[in-house]
Parts: C-alpha cells; sequence; structure tokens
C-alpha cells in the first residue's frame, strides 16, 4: 500500500513537472509556402526563453520552438547546449520574417557562435535544420500564428 501512494505520488510529480516545462502548445502557419505549419512548444517567459532547446536529443519534423519577446528589439541567438542543428527563423511584430539562418550547427562546449536577427524582432521560431529549404520559407514572407 505504502509503495502504491508513493508510485502515484511521483507520478502525478513527474506529470505536473513535465507540463510546466514544456509550455503552451500553438502552430505556426506558412501561408505564403503553401500553408506548411509547424506545432510549436511556445517559450513566452524568461525562464523558457533562456532554456529553450538546451539538453534535448533532437526535434522532429513538423515541430519547432515559438519564443515571445515583451519588447520587439534586435535579437541575438546562440545555440549553447543544443545538440542538434536548427533553423532560426526571426519575425517582426507585424508576423513578416526578417532573417533566417539555416542549418545552424550545435555548439556543446566552448564559445559559441552568435546569430543576429539584424533587425527588431518580437518572435523567434526554431525548427529542425533544412525546414525552411524544404518547404520554402524566405524571408520577408508572413506568418500565421494560432495558439
Amino acid at each position: 500500500m505504502k509503495f502504491e501512494k508513493t508510485f502515484w505520488a511521483v507520478a502525478v510529480f513527474a506529470s505536473i513537472f513535465a507540463c510546466a516545462s514544456i509550455g503552451m502548445a500553438g502552430t505556426v502557419i506558412f501561408s505564403e509556402a503553401g500553408g506548411k505549419s509547424v506545432t510549436v512548444e511556445v517559450a513566452d517567459t524568461p525562464a523558457k526563453r533562456t532554456l529553450g532547446l538546451m539538453f534535448r536529443k533532437s526535434l522532429e519534423n513538423g515541430e519547432g520552438m515559438w519564443f515571445v519577446f515583451p519588447n520587439e528589439k534586435e535579437l541575438v541567438f546562440w545555440m549553447k547546449n543544443v545538440s542538434f542543428p536548427i533553423d532560426i527563423v526571426f519575425i517582426d511584430s507585424r508576423f513578416f520574417i526578417r532573417r533566417i539562418h539555416k542549418s545552424v550547427p550545435p555548439c556543446l562546449s566552448g564559445a559559441c557562435a552568435k546569430y543576429s536577427s539584424g533587425a527588431k524582432a518580437l518572435y523567434v521560431l526554431e525548427v529542425p535544420s533544412g525546414y525552411c529549404q524544404k518547404n520554402g520559407i524566405l524571408e520577408n514572407q508572413k506568418v500565421m500564428y494560432r495558439p
């Protein structure tokens, strides 16, 4: 009986922790690229934005991470402790893609390269490496976000 209570307490705690760390889900739609879309995890707090995709093993095709910032400004990202390559898409407050960094390599140690939006951005989308090339995602295209 004691084992069963302990098991369920651990299971409930693990479920709550997993849900809290995952964040909300949404969808980003690329209407100018034939309506392609990705299901995204939302990083909308300082803690979630800092953690990003660090320490994960992969990001599946059709999945991504949607970063939401409080103010539109020039943004700089790096790949510290991300173990797989990704495409980084910087998006402004009107939902136009301002810059895409394709196939950004992982950085597991030492000084990591930095990737700038080059213009004001409010959102950043990270998707698996090659997603933008494969799906015709280009700078200056408009995207839609649906919670």
